[in-house]
């Protein structure tokens, strides 16, 4: 990408009329970014005005910043999952630095300025949930709004002492699993759902399936997008005969009012993230 300039434009936004089957191998991929803030490669799995699912891709040791025309500071709170690599995400106003590594998350509200790291010797990969959505106003046009961070912090101090909280306040909290609120549903209490945030803006589950489970029939107040961390599964949409194939990586965008079974054809237990919209 050195020698390219880029300009600003706002990014491919999928909308889809009913509930569908998003194949992480059929995504047309956006990039952008420029010299100053570095390049970035987005699957854009959908985003209307209820949902907007991603994952962002950087090359090996690479990273992004930002500059006057891509400004990382938005109107949204954002979940980040690391599928590959390894995420150094930082707030360059208070200096704050987190490590996730794959397999872990990461969560931050609106108006947190954030850089990201690839501090890996393979392609980064993260899933990303964002709400309100960007066609609200809330990415490119909203950025331009806020004052322009000038100087980039990557350090803070910071007194360590096991036994008291420190009296610094993140502003990126890495999601531990003892912490998800966990929920038993089925007639026979077998599927399991947890709650991994519960915000105004931003509802992210996940669910487990044991080996061979299937799920009773899934449905939410809104529309929902069901991300795949497996392979070897297989779906339907409100009790049809047809069976569809649901791979790590691919999603299934299910309208409101509509449900969803899945079933694991595998012995190892199988996730789902799954992010409720508004």
């Amino acid at each position: 990408m050195i020698g390219i300039t880029m300009v600003y434009k706002p990014s491919p936004k999928p909308d889809y009329l009913k509930s569908t089957l998003i194949k992480y191998s059929s995504i047309k991929t956006h990039m952008w970014g420029d010299k100053i803030s570095g390049y970035v490669k987005d699957w854009i799995y959908v985003s209307n005005r209820h949902l907007h699912q991603i994952i962002f891709g950087l090359k090996p040791n690479s990273n992004f910043k930002h500059s006057e025309s891509f400004r990382t500071i938005f109107g949204a709170d954002e979940y980040l999952y690391v599928l590959s690599g390894v995420l150094l995400i930082s707030n360059p106003k208070t200096g704050e630095v987190k490590r996730v590594e794959e397999g872990q998350s990461v969560f931050f509200e609106k108006d947190t300025w954030h850089h990201a790291f690839n501090y890996s010797n393979k392609e980064l990969q993260v899933l990303e949930f964002f709400s309100p959505p960007p066609i609200t106003g809330t990415s490119g046009i909203y950025a331009k709004k806020r004052p322009y961070l000038k100087k980039n912090l990557y350090q803070r101090k910071f007194s360590i002492n096991p036994l008291r909280k420190s009296g610094n306040k993140n502003s990126l909290e890495i999601l531990k699993n003892e912490n998800i609120n966990w929920s038993l549903l089925g007639k026979n209490q077998e599927l399991l759902l947890g709650d991994i945030i519960n915000t105004k803006h931003l509802k992210i589950k996940i669910i487990k399936l044991k080996g061979f489970q299937k799920s009773p029939p899934l449905s939410f107040k809104y529309h929902s997008c069901f991300f795949s961390l497996s392979n070897n599964l297989q779906f339907n949409i409100n009790l049809s005969k047809r069976l569809r194939v649901l791979k790590y990586r691919d999603s299934v965008y299910l309208i409101k009012g509509d449900n969803l079974t899945i079933k694991n054809n595998s012995k190892i237990e199988a996730s789902l993230i799954i992010c409720e919209g508004i």
